[in-house]
């Protein structure tokens, strides 16, 4: 079985009103309007970009989709989740004036902004997975709730995974707070005890009573401790420490496990956008203005998101010549996730390629 992917090219320097006549054009042939029924809270997945980055989605690109949605039926809004990391997006109120500051506005959108796991992190879903690396999986609450989902993914190279695209702009990119924690570490959290306030906001929130509080600093119990991310989630004083230390063979395959999560209600009622333009080595989540590493290739759209990121690496490996995010991370294998997700039945790795002119 063959699953289908849709192409458009797009030119260097192209003008954003063009690129947006594209996308229209590329999501009735894709004919996306069938993952909306009419009425459908319909969350539209992309990223508002770092503070001082320059390769993220513009909003008239993304109004494109959001003006689709509406002539589909669907009530659309856009939604992102808060950073595991220090930054102008790790938590509600900085990430949703940074969203604004970026241009991602009702006035250049057409639509709301949601940031969809609450203004700490800690409004989240438990999916029972029952897959080999997660059990359970922490998904933001927006993320459940919604009725469709379109992901509008930047295609770039990433640090931890090689490449980052569909599957890291939903695994993670849609899971909680916890969630990111479950993916990134394999260790549970340590509170910092010259950090600590003693405010016994961990305390409150912990769901299994796993903190206690001593005179001078909180303590967690790690037999009790489930490693949710709650703590990290709601300290105001980074007391929290984690250990950045799971590998990103198992980094990749979690990512897979928890797209599988939060894309399991959602079988008939999802549709996927990679864009190959301004790809850097680097993702957007990096604070720095990267300029692109390749000339611009074009629009992808699929309704298999396995499908997707393999017809992704093939047209960004003809382009180059070179197996691309192999040769920018040459220690990692991208791949693993691709893989994966194919052997958990999130999708196709056979593809029929539509180009559209």
């Amino acid at each position: 079985m063959k699953s289908t992917v849709f192409f458009i090219k797009t030119e260097e320097g192209e003008p954003l009103p063009s690129i947006a006549k594209k996308i229209k054009l590329i999501f009735d042939e894709a004919d996306l309007k069938s993952v909306v029924t009419r009425g459908d809270m319909v969350g539209i997945k992309t990223s508002f970009g770092e503070k001082g980055n320059i390769g993220y989605l513009r909003p008239p690109l993304i109004k494109a989709v959001v003006d689709k949605v509406k002539v589909s039926g669907g009530k659309p809004f856009l939604f992102e989740t808060n950073t595991l990391y220090v930054g102008k997006r790790s938590n509600a109120i900085d990430h949703l004036m940074l969203a604004h500051e970026h241009g991602f506005t009702i006035e250049n959108t057409g639509a709301p902004v949601i940031i969809g796991d609450g203004l700490f992190g800690e409004h989240d879903y438990t999916v029972k997975l029952d897959q080999k690396f997660c059990k359970n999986a922490h998904i933001a609450g927006v993320a459940k709730a919604s009725n469709s989902l379109i992901s509008v993914a930047h295609v770039t190279g990433h640090l931890a995974t090689g490449m980052g695209a569909t599957f890291k702009n939903i695994g993670m990119g849609l899971s909680s707070r916890g969630g990111k924690l479950a993916q990134h570490s394999g260790v549970l959290p340590q509170i910092i005890k010259k950090q600590c306030n003693v405010c016994k906001i961990c305390q409150v929130w912990c769901p299994v009573d796993a903190i206690a509080m001593e005179e001078e600093t909180a303590i967690i119990d790690p037999e009790k401790c489930i490693g949710c991310g709650e703590c990290l989630a709601v300290c105001q004083f980074d007391a929290v420490k984690i250990s950045w230390d799971e590998d990103t063979i198992n980094l990749q395959k979690k990512i897979a496990e928890y797209t599988l999560a939060i894309l399991e209600e959602k079988r008939d009622k999802a549709a996927f956008f990679n864009f190959l333009t301004h790809i850097t080595v680097h993702c957007d989540c990096m604070n720095k203005p990267y300029k692109p590493d390749i000339p611009d290739i074009g629009i992808m759209v699929s309704k298999d998101p396995v499908a997707l990121e393999r017809a992704t690496i093939d047209m960004i490996n003809n382009h180059t010549g070179t197996d691309y995010f192999r040769s920018i991370w040459p220690k990692i294998d991208y791949t693993v996730q691709l893989e994966h997700a194919h052997e958990i039945g999130l999708g196709n790795l056979k593809y029929d390629l539509l180009k559209l002119h």
